[in-house]
């Protein structure tokens, strides 16, 4: 059963019980507005609070199709230097990407966004859940 530790603007953040951190849109703000640099801030320290919770590397997977963009601001933010190391407990990110749209956004986010981390586009939640649970730490 998955749990909700945390919201926070337009993001949810579920706890599934095979350790995977989901981040959903709040789904009357979902693509009305761009996802903040405080949101942005705040999803990274919900990722190191479940690292610290259970000792493993974070293990991540969000709909594409119901988020929104990004703003200026975070996605400057990613490309810092500590915008990379704050992702440092993360192990893998699955990006669900069901529609043409979304694929396309996904694609441009791989390549723009390179990261520390397996990061993959995926249409169906099942692939990108075995995909997730098939990667290992170092």
């Amino acid at each position: 059963m998955e749990k909700k530790i945390d919201e926070f603007g337009q993001l949810e953040f579920w706890l599934l019980d095979n350790g995977i951190l989901k981040v959903k849109s709040v789904q009357t703000l979902a693509k009305t507005q761009e996802l903040t640099f405080k949101e942005l801030k705040h999803s990274l320290a919900v990722q190191q609070k479940v690292y610290e919770m259970t000792a493993k590397k974070v293990r991540m997977i969000t709909d594409l199709g119901s988020m929104s963009k990004l703003s200026s601001e975070a996605r400057q933010y990613l490309k810092t230097v500590e915008g990379k190391n704050a992702t440092a407990c993360v192990l893998g990110y699955a990006l669900l990407a069901s529609s043409l749209f979304s694929r396309m956004t996904g694609n441009i986010l791989l390549g723009l966004y390179q990261q520390k981390y397996p990061v993959k586009l995926f249409k169906k939640e099942e692939e990108a859940m075995s995909w997730l649970l098939s990667l290992e730490e170092k």
